[in-house]
């Protein structure tokens, strides 16, 4: 693999990682538990072959921050569910 191609995807994946980290960082603030995840429709939570997909769930705050993404070039990003109380 070419070293600029390796570079711009480590670049992408830690800008995704810091713009994920913010959006979660504010929401705990803000008291939010829950984070819809929209991302690639074939996408797993923990990589892109999990066979748990990520798109559309609903999960902690918490979950959201140990898997940011789940692979180089993710589409994931979170949007709160202040509305949540209890995981659906």
């Amino acid at each position: 693999m070419p070293v600029q191609v390796w570079a711009g995807a480590a670049t992408l994946a830690k800008s995704a990682v810091a713009y994920n980290a913010g959006t979660l960082n504010r929401c705990r603030e803000l008291g939010v538990r829950f984070m819809e995840v929209f991302d690639g429709s074939g996408c797993g939570w923990t990589s892109h072959s999990d066979i748990d997909k990520a798109n559309g769930t609903i999960r902690t705050v918490e979950e959201a921050a140990g898997w940011p993404i789940s692979h180089p070039r993710c589409l994931r990003a979170f949007g709160p569910r202040p509305d949540l109380t209890d995981p659906v």
